[in-house]
């Protein structure tokens, strides 16, 4: 253990406590400071609850700026026998800790606290072990329409996928943090993750994969309605989207729609979903991929690929960013639909007889997707 009675420096050092403050006083000329004089007053065992600035115009050993930190204080410091080694520098309102944070990293150096001891030391590496919980597989999800085994003009194949492997974009994350010297490993079948490094990469593997756990395990529940519209006006060829919109909720939507034409509800399925993991929504006319993204302002942002398999096929690729509990609504995908009735009509003369009447009419596939994010436990 180090310990001098009296240590003159070629620096100035000034302690600072916001409730102490000190008269001004004229300016002198800048003399070597002894540790003697040192106000008691702000001297405290603690490595956080004061704040000083350290000048160094010119190198000073190591082993002589430790002793400095802590001179007047009840704090002990033991050092490395073989620390070498000079600093030169200009510290500003700094504490204990992060003086010493900031003067032993370039040497290779750390440090650990025990009460009112401090031992400094060559940095080590150490190894520690973290607990993830993801699913260890690999989630793909695909929707296709159409057949391809005898190829025709007018037929068409699509396929739509999405991907998640939490622990393969693990394996890629955790290298960029650590140092050349770093290894890892990751255990897919217990869920662990081996880290071997320094304190500080470790720390900020640490901080790495508790955002990680935090993103994946939010949750999506998407509402989703599957609709047909047949339009009151036989002449429109597509749903009036200026009253659409404006209605951003499930409630305004349907109202919206109910004012053009007649609605008919084809399925009402509800999909409960992790951030990032595809879901499925398939019914006889149509099947729906959708995967959710949540953002750290909880905007959620949803890929959709739409497949339509009647009459014809057909299929879109889409991304809609709405806030939570905001409704997307997915249209265009319509068809013309001729209805036959047996009606009495007039004939020539008088006679009254009956006749197939033929009317036109546009029908719409509607979709609607209303995410919430689930509060996490």
């Amino acid at each position: 253990m180090l310990d001098v009675d009296w240590v003159s420096l070629p620096l100035a050092l000034v302690f600072s406590a916001a409730a102490q403050a000190q008269p001004a006083r004229p300016p002198q000329v800048p003399q070597p400071l002894p540790l003697t004089q040192l106000d008691e007053r702000t001297l405290s065992a603690d490595l956080d609850n004061r704040t000083f600035s350290l000048t160094f115009a010119q190198p000073v050993a190591l082993q002589d700026v430790l002793l400095l930190l802590v001179r007047g204080t009840s704090l002990s410091i033991v050092p490395d026998p073989s620390m070498n080694g000079k600093f030169i520098g200009d510290l500003k309102n700094v504490t204990v800790r992060q003086a010493l944070g900031l003067i032993l990293e370039p040497f290779g150096l750390d440090f650990s606290a025990d009460g009112g001891f401090i031992r400094v030391f060559r940095r080590q590496q150490e190894t520690r072990i973290y607990d993830i919980s993801f699913l260890a597989t690999e989630r793909v999800g695909t929707s296709s329409v159409g057949s391809d085994a005898t190829p025709t003009a007018s037929g068409a194949r699509v396929t739509s996928s999405s991907k998640g492997d939490v622990f393969a974009d693990i394996a890629k994350g955790i290298p960029t943090i650590l140092s050349d010297r770093g290894t890892f490993n990751v255990d897919r079948k217990v869920g662990l993750v081996q880290v071997t490094d320094f304190r500080d990469r470790l720390d900020r593997v640490g901080v790495y994969l508790d955002a990680v756990q935090d993103r994946v395990q939010r949750q999506v529940q998407v509402e989703a309605r599957v609709l047909e519209v047949e339009l009151n006006d036989e002449k429109a060829v597509a749903l009036d989207w200026s009253s659409l919109r404006t209605a951003r909720d499930m409630d305004k939507v349907m109202a919206a729609l109910n004012a053009q034409g007649t609605v008919r509800t084809l399925a009402t399925p509800r999909l409960s979903m992790l951030n990032n993991e595809p879901g499925i929504v398939k019914t006889d006319p149509i099947t729906l991929s959708v995967t959710p993204q949540i953002s750290p302002d909880s905007i959620i942002t949803l890929a959709l690929a739409p497949v339509l398999s009647a009459p014809q096929a057909l299929a879109s690729d889409m991304v809609a960013r709405v806030a939570d509990g905001e409704t997307v609504v997915i249209a265009g995908l319509g068809r013309d639909q001729e209805t036959r009735e047996r009606k009495n009509v007039g004939i020539t003369g008088g006679w009254f007889g009956r006749a197939t009447v033929v009317t036109k009419k546009h029908v719409e596939l509607v979709v609607l997707l209303t995410p919430r994010i689930v509060p996490l436990p």
